[in-house]
């Protein structure tokens, strides 16, 4: 009797909640010929990820999705890259048609006509965007005619999915033409968000909102400096709905990653999880920021320690009360051989006044790297233990690509990092006005 009571009670439990989930509605159906996998699931947006949902098993293509969630966006499909969007709104459950064969591209819905208006107009705009992209340029014109009239008739729809994508599909047109700082982010601000409606729900839900985020980021980065990145995304951020903050946030870490913009990285990173605490990313961007941290502005600049052209070890630390340029590079590196007649007209202008050049050569065959030094004209400091990627330097200032340049500051504290061309110039006009 103790026996029965104590240990088979959790197998009643199962049973019910086996139940009670196999009594819920469907909200989500499907036949989809020819598809043999195991199981179907729904995946929910999560500022750069999806999250599985709920699951389902397919039964010779069938299937039926059921569970309690929220009204909104989702993704249906076999994995992430397996799927398609589908709305939800806790009223009807749509039901998918198709057959395995290019499925994405012919399959239908049933019972839900948001779903199926939302389809047609993302397949008739992609379509036109390909043409478009295809086209000769007397073709040009019609083809963007097409796409207009696609878009203000999505923006007048009844439903607001249709009204989302009919901003999220907008190309945005920057100007370029400002010449201050704030003058070039509010242009592009205008570009990518003017009359953009930010109280849709959907909006943080859809793919597209985070994609859109990032291509502001990197279009916004390639143009202003990063600190007033900062400045000026941070009060742009908070006008918007919190529920687009974790997007927000998101779009430009990952922007700034594609860059290599570690500071903002930092910057983007501690935000995003200000905002989303309870993200399962969090242990790997805190772990990020541990390790970076110690490379932020105002940080002690590592102190290098290798040999010259002539095997005498020269010292980072050795060059205190100057402005230093360490420069990562190497004579293989296209970009780096690229940039060099800038650093070297930049270096003759301003050497004179306490501007310094340390370079860290990732090469591996000493009569190239000496070679490129005499060619390209580099009159500074050369230091390398020729161990290429492993080079000691570069795994101190932990270097993924070059040109890289760290500007450190008379005190040996990192003043600035990625300057090159015209944003190493200006630093420099800064520095020595």
């Amino acid at each position: 009797m103790q026996h029965r009571n104590g240990h088979n009670w959790p197998v009643w439990l199962f049973l019910l909640i086996t139940s009670a989930c196999q009594s819920q509605p469907a909200i989500l159906t499907g036949e989809i010929e020819g598809l043999a996998r195991d199981s179907i699931h729904l995946y929910r947006w999560e500022a750069g990820r999806w999250e599985k949902v709920i699951g389902a098993k397919l039964e010779n293509g069938r299937f039926s999705l059921r569970g309690m969630i929220p009204a909104g966006a989702y993704l249906w499909g076999i994995s992430p890259q397996e799927g398609d969007i589908v709305i939800l709104n806790g009223k009807e459950a749509p039901h998918i048609r198709g057959k395995i064969a290019q499925l994405l591209q012919t399959y239908t819905y049933e019972k839900s006509s948001e779903n199926e208006a939302l389809l047609q107009f993302r397949r008739a705009i992609n379509n036109a965007y390909q043409r478009l992209s295809q086209a000769a340029p007397d073709q040009r014109a019609s083809i963007q005619l097409s796409i207009d009239s696609l878009l203000q008739a999505a923006e007048k729809s009844p439903f607001r999915s249709l009204r989302a994508y009919s901003w999220l599909f907008r190309s945005p047109t920057p100007l370029n033409s400002a010449s201050d700082v704030f003058s070039k982010w509010r242009e592009m601000e205008r570009a990518f968000w003017s009359g953009f409606s930010w109280d849709n729900p959907l909006l943080p839900q859809l793919p597209e909102t985070f994609m859109r985020m990032q291509s502001f980021w990197q279009n916004v980065l390639a143009v202003i400096p990063e600190d007033s990145v900062w400045k000026y995304g941070e009060a742009w951020v908070g006008k918007l709905p919190v529920s687009l903050h974790a997007t927000a946030w998101m779009g430009l870490l990952d922007a700034s990653q594609r860059f290599q913009l570690t500071e903002t990285m930092l910057f983007a990173g501690e935000k995003f999880l200000s905002v989303s605490p309870q993200d399962p990313r969090r242990p790997q961007i805190e772990q990020f920021i541990q390790v970076e941290g110690r490379l932020r502005r105002g940080q002690p600049a590592p102190d290098i320690t290798l040999p010259d052209t002539e095997g005498k070890i020269r010292r980072l630390s050795d060059l205190r009360g100057k402005w230093v340029l360490i420069d990562f590079w190497a004579s293989w590196c296209r970009p780096c051989r690229m940039e060099n007649p800038n650093v070297v007209r930049l270096y003759q202008k301003y050497k004179s006044r306490g501007f310094e050049i340390f370079g860290v050569s990732l090469d591996q065959n000493r009569e190239a790297w000496l070679q490129a030094i005499r060619n390209d004209n580099l009159t500074w400091i050369h230091v390398s233990d020729l161990r290429g990627w492993q080079s000691a330097g570069a795994q101190l200032y932990r270097v993924s690509g070059i040109p890289f340049t760290v500007l450190v500051d008379p005190e040996g504290r990192i003043s600035a990092k990625g300057l090159r061309g015209e944003s190493l110039e200006a630093k420099l006009k800064e520095i020595f006005p």
